[in-house]
């Protein structure tokens, strides 16, 4: 397998924060192409009731889906600093725990999920006319967590060393096996949300396998040997280190996305089937967040692990600035276009408008959200993961739920409902700017966590890059880039 290097440690920094988001970019809309495929599927050919039914999961599947992303992010960080460093063994050693890792996680996923299913849909209110379609759906879903973590965490590894451009064209191949998928057993067979979960689950297995394949035939340090994958407790440490804060921030997100799911499963069917369509569209602005925070994170961990902390706190910036102008033009698109596209889903006018009243809500106001993921990309690619964590359990989680108790016994509404949603993000960004303010000083001067890796690899300055010299030697001066 070829593989073109990217040195994240010099030049222009806002040009190489984006040419590598744009493949994280592709990687995460084909992700998302796959839920989006199914429910437009199913909402075309098998009804309102079936295509409530797959919203309803929307939140509980957001969950795994988190575990699973936190999990690969961690070994992802972990790619990046050891490559960086050249350190060959550690890399041997990251991958292949990296697969074990995945292993286990996938099989307890599995196993919780698709027993807990009925229970969880009952708790969060599910309308009795759409909750069989609903617990089929999340039961055999669930069957896809094994595959859907050994996937990220292989293209993680992959990421890690340089190489977007493989990840892309598995996932790629495995929307159009999942579309044509979703044809054969919705549209021909008329399986219904059965035919959907089971074509998601098989595209599934089927890109898992093409990147656990590309990783077993390179001829490279990072060459995945399945007899050798096993635990190596350092390479363990640092993964979970980064990843269980980050798989926990996501899941408990989500978590309060169960909350407000529950909500909005009071306004009956058409309401559920709307907040599914516009979560699917609104998707589209997410995967351009969360690719632009996977590149950002990348880039810190690469120029953490060399030490080059002035290019960090200039990329942060240039970061922010991107996040703002990208995502309020593509909301402003989505925007004017929300009623023709939520048709495409379901033409049913209730469904659309439901879904329209979402999309203007949160789309006004996705900008917000976008800083918040960059900032706290930045601090996990420093090495401090912990308060991006503790920020999405109280401000983001948190707020939502005191929000809900707080407002909608006032305010019994639907629009009540989905603004819960800003409201955490806005006072999310206020925490992140309050601690950046008061410990920018400390963050950008290569000590905590990071510190260890950028001794390793800057100990000897001629091994450095000039910029990452002149960082070392002039901390806080201007670096020539």
């Amino acid at each position: 397998m070829r593989i073109r290097h990217v040195n994240l440690t010099r030049g222009p920094i806002w040009q190489q924060i984006l040419y590598f988001a744009v493949p994280l970019l592709l990687i995460n809309l084909m992700q998302q192409v796959f839920a989006m495929a199914d429910l437009m599927i199913v909402g075309n050919f098998s009804g309102l009731d079936a295509m409530a039914g797959i919203g309803a999961t929307t939140s509980l599947i957001n969950m795994m889906i988190g575990l699973a992303l936190g999990l690969a992010t961690g070994v992802a960080v972990v790619t990046v600093q050891v490559n960086g460093s050249e350190d060959y063994d550690g890399l041997y050693k990251v991958v292949h725990t990296g697969y074990a890792l995945a292993l286990l996680g996938g099989l307890l996923i599995t196993a919780l999920g698709s027993g807990l299913s009925p229970l969880l849909l009952r708790l969060m209110n599910t309308p009795e006319d759409i909750l069989p379609n609903a617990v089929t759906y999340l039961r055999i879903y669930f069957l896809a967590a094994l595959p859907v973590l050994v996937y990220n965490v292989g293209a993680g590894i992959l990421r890690g060393v340089g190489d977007t451009r493989h990840p892309l064209l598995f996932l790629s191949l495995g929307v159009l096996f999942n579309i044509a998928l979703d044809f054969l057993f919705v549209g021909y067979f008329d399986w219904g949300v059965r035919g959907a979960a089971w074509a998601y689950v098989i595209a599934q297995v089927a890109t898992a396998i093409l990147v656990t394949a590309s990783l077993m035939t390179s001829l490279t340090p990072f060459r995945l040997f399945l007899r050798d994958i096993a635990f190596h407790p350092p390479m363990l440490v640092r993964s979970v280190k980064v990843g269980i804060p980050a798989g926990l921030q996501t899941f408990i997100v989500s978590l309060s996305g169960v909350f407000i799911q529950s909500f909005v499963n009071r306004f009956g069917k058409h309401a559920v089937a709307g907040f599914s369509v516009a979560t699917r569209i609104d998707t589209l602005v997410f995967v351009l967040i969360s690719g632009l925070a996977l590149a950002v994170m990348t880039f810190t961990g690469a120029n953490a692990g060399a030490g080059c902390y002035d290019r960090i706190r200039k990329g942060l910036r240039q970061s922010l600035v991107m996040a703002f102008v990208l995502v309020s033009t593509l909301s402003a698109l989505l925007i004017l276009a929300r009623k023709p596209i939520a048709r495409a889903f379901n033409a049913d006018p209730e469904v659309v408008s439901y879904a329209s009243i979402i999309l203007i809500i949160l789309l006004t106001l996705y900008w917000v959200f976008a800083l918040t993921e960059v900032i706290g990309a930045t601090l996990r690619g420093i090495g401090y993961s912990v308060f991006p964590m503790v920020v999405s359990l109280i401000c983001m989680a948190g707020v939502r739920v005191l929000w809900m108790y707080s407002v909608l016994p006032f305010w019994d509404s639907f629009e009540a409902v989905i603004l819960a949603y800003p409201v955490a993000w806005a006072v999310s960004l206020v925490t992140y700017s309050v601690y950046l303010a008061r410990k920018a000083r400390f963050l950008f001067a290569g000590e905590g966590p990071a510190q260890t890796f950028a001794a390793e690899s800057c100990s000897i300055e001629e091994d450095l890059p000039q910029a990452c010299t002149n960082d070392l030697n002039h901390r806080g001066g201007d670096l020539h880039e």
